[in-house]
């Protein structure tokens, strides 16, 4: 190869180079206006491939727990909407309620928003007229389980895709993997005589999870047994002869309404327990093993927090050294850079 060929040939590589460059940079780089057009694609926990265009700057949340991805995720400040019930971090209670609920959105004040994605869980998908108005104007709709423990790390990095912010989604990926390993590793090698059994009641006294609810996923992956997972029916009434016969070793309330976040609401619901006709004999009451949760720490990403609590109400000596109040304090600090405030757990 002669000089001026070698001179030819090295101008053709860098003219090469440089034109893939810049095809991978419009790919990739929004443009000058903010918008470069791309649509990502996403399954969500309904089975529907959800078309989204980039960028997404105005979020509608009708979940709080998957108000809370979002913010972890750093873009509290792209919600335009949320449902009533999404008040953390305390600063997202300033955005506008566009309804109570995923069941219920105010419709008008929503397409108002002009959103550039809706986020809701399945109460959704009951709400048919709701939803087929939703799909009629062409919103991209994504409809997630925050509180579905299969779920919660896919939609951590769903909505890190989305929203541009995928190294955020897999430092919390990788934290809340920490904590589903550290349980994991303690409870592997129980046997079946060693795992408590566990009777967890709903809202509704006497209403508890079964089989294939994230409930009874949680009880399992702490190293206890569900005294209903034999039943077929979801979120079946149980009757208190049922409950005596199975004799749990530990008992398990919801927190709800009203009573959520203060100390008299947690004291009020676990005495009722301790003192309800029929209950008196089952070894749980007996021994004082009777928990009191609110909802929140199994939800989205302060699920950890849940899986701890449980894990140590089931197996105190296994997890002597785990704090889960500490752990959940120490997750509200990182991800959402604020104080962790009011009661979660009693006792």
């Amino acid at each position: 190869m002669n000089k001026t060929t070698a001179v030819l040939t090295a101008i053709i590589l860098v003219v090469v180079v440089l034109v893939a460059s810049y095809g991978v940079y419009r790919l990739y780089v929004p443009s000058g206006n903010g918008s470069n057009g791309e649509t990502v694609t996403i399954v969500d926990a309904t089975g529907a491939q959800v078309n989204v265009t980039l960028p997404v700057e105005r979020i509608v949340s009708l979940n709080p727990g998957l108000t809370e991805i979002i913010c972890a995720l750093g873009c509290e400040d792209r919600i335009v909407g949320r449902d009533a019930k999404s008040v953390f971090p305390a600063s997202v209670s300033e955005k506008p309620v566009v309804g109570q609920n995923s069941y219920d959105p105010n419709l008008e004040v929503l397409l108002e928003m002009e959103p550039d994605v809706i986020v809701a869980d399945s109460m959704l998908s009951y709400n048919t007229e709701a939803l087929e108005k939703i799909e009629s104007v062409g919103l991209p709709l994504v409809i997630e389980e925050p509180s579905n423990v299969s779920r919660v790390k896919i939609v951590t990095s769903h909505f890190g895709l989305i929203f541009g912010k995928e190294e955020k989604a897999e430092e919390i990926n990788d934290y809340i993997t920490s904590y589903e390993n550290l349980v994991n590793e303690r409870v592997k090698d129980l046997t079946s005589n060693e795992k408590p059994a566990v009777y967890i009641e709903w809202y509704q006294t006497w209403q508890t999870f079964t089989e294939g609810s994230a409930a009874n996923e949680i009880i399992v992956n702490a190293g206890g047994l569900n005294i209903a997972s034999e039943i077929t029916t979801t979120a079946p009434v149980l009757s208190p002869e049922y409950v005596v016969e199975k004799n749990p070793d530990i008992i398990l309330r919801m927190i709800s309404g009203d009573l959520i976040g203060n100390t008299t609401g947690f004291e009020a619901t676990h005495s009722e327990l301790m003192n309800r006709a029929g209950l008196g004999e089952v070894t749980a009451i007996k021994e004082g093993k009777v928990y009191v949760y609110d909802p929140i720490v199994l939800e989205g990403i302060r699920y950890p927090v849940g899986l701890l609590y449980w894990a140590k109400w089931f197996h105190p000596s296994l997890f002597e050294d785990v704090d889960p109040a500490a752990v959940h304090a120490e997750l509200i600090q990182q991800f959402f850079s604020v104080t962790l405030e009011g009661v979660h757990a009693s006792p």
